[in-house]
This record gives C-alpha cells, sequence and structure tokens, in this order.
C-alpha cells in the first residue's frame, strides 16, 4: 500500500510539473510573438483581447443583473410575507 501511495504521489507531481513546464513554454511562445509581431500585428493582437474582455464584461453584466432581479425580487417577498404577518397581528419573523 505504500507502493501504491507513493506511486501516485510521484504521478501526481510528475503531472503537476509537467503542465507548468507547458505553460511556461505557452508564455514565452506568446511573449516572443509579441515582441517579434509588427505595430499592425500588435494592433490586431490588442484589438482581438479587447473584443474577448468586452464579451466577458457583457456575460458578467448579465449575470449582474440577473442577481439584482433576483435580490429585488426576495426583498419584495419578504416585504410582502412581513406585512401579511403584521395584518394578521403576528409579530414578524427575523
Amino acid at each position: 500500500m505504500v507502493y501504491t501511495g507513493a506511486f501516485a504521489a510521484s504521478v501526481f507531481m510528475g503531472t503537476i510539473y509537467g503542465a507548468g513546464l507547458k505553460t511556461q513554454q505557452e508564455w514565452k511562445e506568446e511573449k516572443k510573438k509579441v515582441v517579434e509581431a509588427t505595430t499592425a500585428e500588435k494592433l490586431s493582437l490588442l484589438d482581438q483581447r479587447r473584443s474577448q474582455l468586452m464579451k466577458q464584461k457583457i456575460d458578467l453584466d448579465i449575470k449582474l443583473a440577473d442577481l439584482h432581479a433576483r435580490m429585488k425580487k426576495r426583498a419584495k417577498e419578504e416585504q410582502q410575507q412581513q406585512a401579511l404577518e403584521t395584518s394578521k397581528g403576528e409579530q414578524p419573523a427575523r
């Protein structure tokens, strides 16, 4: 059982190390592309990145608007429940 645990740990560490190396290599390649790119290519890369970021922003804005709507709905329901309990002569639940 000790051998199994040691083997699993070794495989896990190898996987993590390999993923780190791949990430570093990809980052270096991307950096090299940016450094060697012409001004027009750099502008194109920046425009692409801006488009990606704007899409993320739109998605997050939609999620935020949905969250605000749910919060308002929940607050309204709680107020209605408290008003109902108050009209029945009960103490509001807190």
